[in-house]
């Protein structure tokens, strides 16, 4: 069943209508629609003193015109689904983008919708904040629409990305319907890193490993199957093109020592965020040379090892240290 946030008054019977849930869809007159309506009455009074029956024409036609407007800004929003995805991670400074899939499932094309972050508590007739980015959509019939809504990371943990604003004001601007969406799929925010890029000295070295048992760097003794985690510069791609399966190669020497990135060896900084983002720059320093590595925080550590999987448990490890559940 799909999942997602749809506007309230889907088509019966949609696939918008049976899953997700629904957000409130509002429309009110915008201030270039408030003149006209100023305008209309104006000429109203008009025709009215002068009994001029080519002016009350005129003003009913406008008046027609002015409700047709309405219908078809209502329309325009009407039944819309906005699917959250799952945003990457990133480090503290960079931009997190949190991707958003916009179905349009009825017959009629839309046009001119406007997304953006609204914080709460914001005037809807105030300016357009400087520091918000602005997507304009146009979809399709039964067509679909991705865009990334970016946000600055300050700081590392879950970055969520809070209430939207999604809009639009055709066919005329004489209203504007909208309608507010919470999105709950945070983005996990790695530790800036920084520090000295030099690896501590090797703490533990595999005794027990025969030779070749790892992938290494130095004299090749043979391949095994890959498994997930494995790095991919380890991969022999000519077994993978001759279609024999994934086949990692094997090396001895450098293979058998591992590091440990132990939290007491940042000491020597000052407050907390320093040393996480020291054990975050060893951390990608020793996925880089292919090094087996350990990391030990204070009531909690990992298992040795190595590879994308390997590197994204240490850095959440490293984001969500001493953060509250």
């Amino acid at each position: 069943m799909q999942t997602g946030i749809y506007l309230e008054y889907a088509l019966p019977g949609s696939q918008a209508a049976m899953s997700g849930r629904r957000e409130r869809l509002y429309i009110f007159l915008t201030r270039h629609g408030l003149f006209f309506c100023c305008m209309l009455f104006g000429m109203l009074l008009g025709a009215v003193n002068y009994n001029n029956s080519m002016a009350y024409l005129w003003v009913f036609l406008l008046i027609s015109i002015f409700m047709v407007c309405l219908l078809h800004t209502y329309r325009n929003m009407r039944g819309l689904v906005v699917e959250p995805g799952r945003p990457a991670p990133v480090f503290a400074g960079q931009l997190a983008c949190f991707p958003l899939l916009i179905n349009n499932h009825g017959w009629q094309a839309r046009t001119g919708i406007r997304i953006q972050p609204w914080p709460e508590g914001k005037n809807d007739d105030a300016k357009q904040p400087t520091d918000d980015l602005q997507y304009h959509i146009n979809l399709h019939t039964d067509g679909l629409h991705t865009c990334e809504i970016s946000l600055p990371a300050r700081e590392r943990g879950y970055l969520s990305l809070g209430r939207l604003r999604l809009c639009s004001v055709y066919p005329m601007g004489l209203f504007r319907a909208w309608s507010y969406l919470y999105l709950e799929q945070p983005c996990l925010i790695y530790p800036h890193p920084a520090g000295n890029p030099t690896l501590p000295g090797v703490t533990a070295f595999d005794s027990d490993a025969l030779s070749g048992s790892r992938a290494g760097v130095d004299e090749f003794t043979g391949f095994r199957n890959y498994h997930q985690g494995d790095p991919l510069r380890h991969i022999h791609w000519r077994a993978l093109a001759r279609e024999q399966g994934p086949l990692i190669k094997l090396h001895q020497g450098e293979g058998g020592h591992r590091l440990v990135l132990h939290w007491d060896l940042t000491r020597h900084l000052n407050d907390t965020e320093s040393r996480l983002s020291q054990l975050c720059l060893w951390v990608l320093q020793a996925e880089q040379q292919g090094s087996a590595y350990q990391l030990r925080l204070p009531g909690s550590s990992t298992e040795f090892g190595q590879g994308d999987a390997h590197k994204h448990r240490c850095l959440t490890a490293l984001a969500t240290y001493g953060l509250s559940e």
